[in-house]
């Protein structure tokens, strides 16, 4: 799509931070996004993801796709902008400044940060919309149900919704696997199902969000490469495109920390970890020491000798507790007050000062080692001796409803961060240069975990020689693992479309480096064990396409001969990857049945490494009942379910029928299609759709449990 005037001043503007290449291949990405969005003046919706990597620029892809969908007409876009006030106020900052909101473009877009029923914001935005020169609304809102409730009751306002019409809404949620399903999944409830209320309401409020819209496309921004939880958002939300986001030329992520330079990792030694209960540490450890000379000397060079910089900064990351947070802070303050006083105030002859400088000179070889042409050690200290005395140090942490402070980061050239999970994604630290995370884990993280602790990445070539990363030795070769998996998915990506995409995602071990680790034992055990239903009531075409695909590649046959159509019953044994693959073609649209489901893939794929599982088997249940058997369709917490899959026991006929749920073979996974024609007091009545239900055998919840 062409730039407008509003995309064009925005690239130009960005000539400062980027090339001309790397404009035109924003231009070109941010253009295939908004051409496979829903058409600006027709109702209907669209949905679609957008990949790219750690602090790589997706908040810039997405102001820029805001300018052009400006240009070609659309008169809303709104932001799910992060689950934290701080991340939603950062978000609607960078969008005022870039888009220069506040400036000449002020008539051009509204900007609105959670916006109320309380505000009359119903009022502004009508007003806004109903302008002839047509401003853009733009809404910032947090990611959480009750701020996305709040819009949505906005949104259905009769005068919002008669001003807005069918002209075409963006939804952009930024960081979308974030509050996403993937953090409910490992809940222990004892509960056999899950349930609405084990999750945060968030996809439930955003369906909501686009249910109240005629025209809009929901656009999720993530850089997980976390393949399961890839599948949920997949499920639940139907994206139909995705675009890959190129880095810019300065970008330093992953690759470059753990394969192309290892060099800038530093191992943390195994007794200076830090967990709150496990490893308390009572002093300062010597890792944390050096990582602040190797920063300050990274200092003295990068700002001052060579002002290849303004400033740097250092983030120290320990735990998610705050009182470690407390305590690093401490040892940090104290140190570098000490620093300051004996580098200073005393003598040039003074021992404690002397001392100090050997110090500094022992880990200068470690500070230059990838430089070309480094300073001399006594132009790094003189340097030295004015940075020791403007620095910043900033405790970040969560402090009840008070936000952190903003940081200033003109006001001094080092920056000192120190902080728990405020640290963690979607948090901007500028200039980064020295990290220092270390958290005591125990198990093997997840990916979606380690994203979030990738604040080191980002566009830090020119300055990339003074970087340096301290981790734990299992940390390491984590962030290796996520390193190469991360690769391998954007490979993919780059040449398969959505469908082929997930299949590959499914059945390949290689595109999950984790998987094993997302279900717990209680979650087997109370879950993935004995038989459940799914409640399938929505894509009811396309869920009986896959049915009738899947009957006609395989040979049923009859399961047993119980007399009458209702209890007959077709069966097939089918190899476990084929069953796997039909689970994930069969769509399910509700939150507990889609972590259901993805939990079973799952399952079923640690169960195929591990043990001799190759097979399960699939019923076609009452066959010859062509408008299906009438179940009822109940209301339970305003939500529509199934009332019950499964036919009971019956004495009646020539044969005792043992029921639906004894049909079955106990050792394997067994999987029932159930067409159902629906009895209901609404338009759902004699509907007819296909859904499923699952058996999970004891014996594989008994071999899961047992396994180390």
């Amino acid at each position: 799509m062409a730039a407008g005037p509003l995309t064009t001043a925005l690239l130009a503007d960005l000539g400062r931070k980027l090339s001309a290449e790397e404009r035109e291949t924003l231009l070109i990405e941010t253009g295939q996004i908004l051409s496979n969005c829903n058409p600006v003046d027709e109702i209907g919706s669209a949905t679609g993801i957008v990949i790219g990597y750690v602090q790589s620029g997706k908040t810039m892809s997405f102001t820029t796709l805001t300018a052009l969908a400006a240009d070609h007409g659309y008169r809303m876009v709104i932001y799910l902008a992060g689950i934290k006030n701080n991340l939603l106020d950062q978000t609607t900052k960078r969008l005022k400044s870039d888009l220069q909101t506040e400036a000449e473009n002020m008539k051009i877009f509204r900007v609105l940060q959670s916006p109320t029923m309380a505000e009359d914001s119903a009022t502004l935005i009508k007003n806004t919309l109903s302008q002839r020169r047509k401003p853009v609304v733009l809404i910032t809102v947090l990611k959480h149900y009750k701020h996305i409730g709040e819009l949505t009751q906005i949104i259905k306002t009769p005068e919002v919704r008669d001003a807005l019409g069918s002209q075409g809404v963006l939804i952009i949620d930024d960081e979308a696997d974030q509050a996403s399903l993937n953090t409910y999944a490992r809940k222990n409830s004892k509960a056999e199902d899950w349930e609405e209320d084990e999750f945060s309401s968030t996809y439930s409020s955003i369906l909501d969000l686009k249910a109240a819209l005629k025209n809009h496309t929901y656009i999720q921004y993530t850089a997980t490469p976390q393949g399961p939880l890839l599948i949920n958002i997949m499920d639940l939300l139907s994206p139909k495109f995705h675009v890959l986001l190129t880095p810019g030329g300065g970008y330093t992520g992953g690759k470059t920390f753990f394969v192309d330079q290892p060099g800038l990792i530093v191992e943390i030694p195994r007794q200076e970890v830090y967990h709150y209960k496990l490893n308390d540490l009572e002093h300062c450890p010597q890792s944390l020491i050096e990582a602040l000379q190797l920063f300050l000397i990274g200092v003295a060079i990068v700002v001052e000798i060579k002002q290849k910089a303004r400033f740097l900064s250092m983030m120290v990351h320990a735990d998610r507790e705050t009182d470690a947070s407390k305590k690093f802070h401490k040892w940090v303050k104290a140190i570098l007050g000490s620093w300051a006083d004996r580098l200073n105030d005393l003598d040039e002859g003074d021992p404690s000062r002397l001392e100090l400088i050997a110090e500094f000179k022992s880990v200068y070889p470690e500070a230059v080692k990838l430089m070309d042409e480094p300073p001399a050690f006594d132009a790094v200290i003189e340097a030295l001796l004015d940075v020791i005395l403007d620095y910043r140090i900033h405790l970040v942490i969560g402090q009840g409803s008070k936000r952190s402070p903003e940081i200033n980061w003109s006001s001094a050239s080092a920056h000192i961060l120190i902080g728990a999970e405020m640290l963690n994604r979607g948090y901007t630290v500028e200039g980064l240069a020295v990290s220092y995370m270390p958290r005591y884990t125990i198990g093997k993280a997840n990916a979606d975990t380690i994203q979030q602790r990738c604040r080191f990445f980002g566009y830090k070539r020119s300055y990339i020689q003074s970087c340096r990363v301290f981790l734990p030795e299992g940390t390491i070769e984590e962030y290796e693992d996520y390193v190469k998996h991360e690769e391998i998915m954007r490979g993919e990506l780059s040449t398969k479309s959505l469908e082929e995409f997930e299949k590959v995602l499914v059945l390949s071990s290689s595109m999950n480096p984790t998987r094993n680790n997302i279900l717990t034992k209680d979650i087997v055990r109370s879950k993935l064990l004995g038989w459940r239903q799914l409640n399938a009531l929505q894509h009811i075409e396309e869920n009986t396409r896959i049915v009738e695909e899947f009957r006609a590649a395989h040979e049923f046959t009859l399961f047993e001969d119980y007399k009458t159509s209702d209890r007959n019953h077709l069966m097939a044994k089918v190899p476990i990857d084929e069953a796997i693959s039909f689970l994930r073609d069969f769509k399910i649209s509700n939150v507990p049945d889609t972590l259901r489901k993805s939990s079973t893939i799952q399952y079923l794929n640690h169960m195929k490494e591990h043990t001799d599982l190759k097979y399960a088997y699939v019923f076609d249940m009452a066959y010859q009942v062509n408008q299906g058997r009438e179940r009822s369709l109940i209301e339970k917490d305003g939500k529509l379910k199934i009332n019950n899959i499964f036919s009971g026991a019956s004495l009646s006929g020539s044969l005792v029928y043992p029921g639906d749920r004894y049909v079955y073979y106990p050792d394997f996974l067994c999987i029932q299609i159930h067409k159902i024609r629906l009895k209901h007091d609404s338009e759902w009545n004699r509907k007819i759709l296909y859904t499923l239900g699952i058996y999970y055998p004891e014996s594989l919840e008994h071999t899961f449990v047992g396994m180390p």
